[in-house]
């Protein structure tokens, strides 16, 4: 994962801290999501994130909104059919469009979807004799295929959302430090993570 950058202060809206109430919502938000993810650095933190925690630690580096259009339609959770309908995938990405609530909730809609892809692939290397648990990356690298495959116009397929959803930088932090904190990187991947970043560095 690159390191974030700071932006100027005139490209960014105002700076606000997520209130009691909505911190309360995200602790709802991690709970429903069935698995006591570590949202923590990875690999190997040293202590245990909530995904409260880390929303707080971003904003001052990626503003949330006050309020989006999923919290005026008061959506308990993400799904293929609310993502398509509420989330516009233009501005995903940009400071301020999604609130520190929508972006847990986009989070925790993400790790869902990648839960569901590993089991899939779990399933598939027992039929297959393939007795090697998947990684965090063999999971991305299998949604990142689906994506490719899908066909064009495929609004609701689940890895082609999941790809949009991660170019949020915060949604990218979140998935990534949760899905390796829970099921680690094999050498061979984390080796090819390394020689990508080197690569990206040196261009």
């Amino acid at each position: 994962m690159a390191p974030r950058k700071k932006l100027r202060a005139t490209d960014l809206p105002a700076v606000r801290r997520s209130t009691a109430e909505e911190l309360q919502v995200i602790r709802r938000v991690a709970l429903r999501t069935g698995h006591p993810y570590n949202f923590g650095p990875a690999p190997n933190p040293k202590t245990h994130t909530s995904l409260e925690e880390f929303i707080q630690s971003w904003e001052s580096t990626h503003p949330f909104a006050s309020a989006d259009v999923v919290d005026k339609w008061n959506l308990e959770s993400l799904n293929a059919e609310t993502f398509d309908r509420f989330i516009d995938r233009a501005n995903l990405a940009v400071p301020g469009y999604l609130s520190a609530v929508t972006t847990a909730k986009l989070i925790a809609y993400c790790l869902l979807i990648m839960e569901a892809e590993h089991e899939a692939l779990q399933a598939y290397r027992l039929r297959t004799l393939q007795f090697v648990r998947p990684d965090a990356q063999d999971v991305v690298n299998s949604l990142a295929a689906r994506a490719r495959a899908a066909k064009p116009g495929s609004s609701l397929d689940h890895s082609r959302q999941f790809a949009d959803a991660v170019r949020n930088p915060v949604v990218e932090a979140g998935v990534n430090n949760a899905a390796v904190n829970r099921w680690g990187l094999s050498d061979k991947n984390r080796r090819k993570i390394a020689k990508a970043h080197a690569e990206k560095a040196r261009a």
